[in-house]
């Protein structure tokens, strides 16, 4: 199941360590359906003037359950969002338009192809990428760059008042306290009270 990991921001230094835990092994599974609904869920219907787009990165092992495709239709709708889909094809395998092998025309069989086909039924803008190796994911990223130019706007709570040097300074002063009475401590000798 998806997580929401950070909200939208600039830092750049988490974007960065989700893209290298890209590489870390995974899931068999993609739950793109809820995916797609948490992104759909971070859109307000009254900032149409804002980016109003999805892209969604993926290699396409991923199905969507038929009783959740009208619901992600209507959603896809009601917030006018366009989405774009990054798909990541490993060498040799089969792209998103290549026609299934044999009669199996199942999305199992082809889950990217069927993918493909969903979105396209969206009614909302759609355009899919696809991507083999370093240099087409990055050009890929750049052509979606150049498609969406609206500004990106989001809210970022701050701490109110910086409370770290306070805190710090109270640990300083619990730590020394104990220092003080540890070194102040007394030892007795059972021996010596005896006589």
């Amino acid at each position: 199941a998806p997580m929401l990991v950070t909200p939208i921001s600039d830092h750049i230094g988490a974007t960065e360590a989700a893209i290298d835990a890209i590489d870390r092994p995974g899931l068999d599974y993609t739950n793109i359906a809820r995916g797609l609904a948490m992104a759909l869920s971070m859109f307000k219907t009254s900032q149409a003037d804002l980016s109003r787009a999805v892209l969604l990165i993926s290699d396409g092992a991923g199905v969507i359950d038929p009783k959740l495709r009208d619901d992600l239709k209507a959603e896809f709708r009601k917030t006018n969002v366009s989405l774009y889909w990054l798909f990541l094809r490993t060498q040799g395998s089969r792209g998103i338009s290549d026609q299934p092998i044999g009669d199996d025309e199942s999305p199992q069989a082809a889950p990217e192809r069927h993918l493909d086909l969903f979105f396209k039924s969206l009614g909302v803008p759609y355009r899919a990428f696809e991507a083999e190796g370093v240099e087409a994911t990055e050009e890929a990223l750049k052509q979606f760059d150049r498609l969406e130019r609206h500004p990106v706007q989001y809210v970022e709570k701050l701490p109110r008042t910086d409370l770290s040097a306070w805190a710090f300074a109270l640990a300083l002063a619990a730590t020394l306290l104990l220092l003080a009475a540890k070194l102040a401590e007394v030892r007795l000798s059972v021996g010596d009270n005896a006589r």
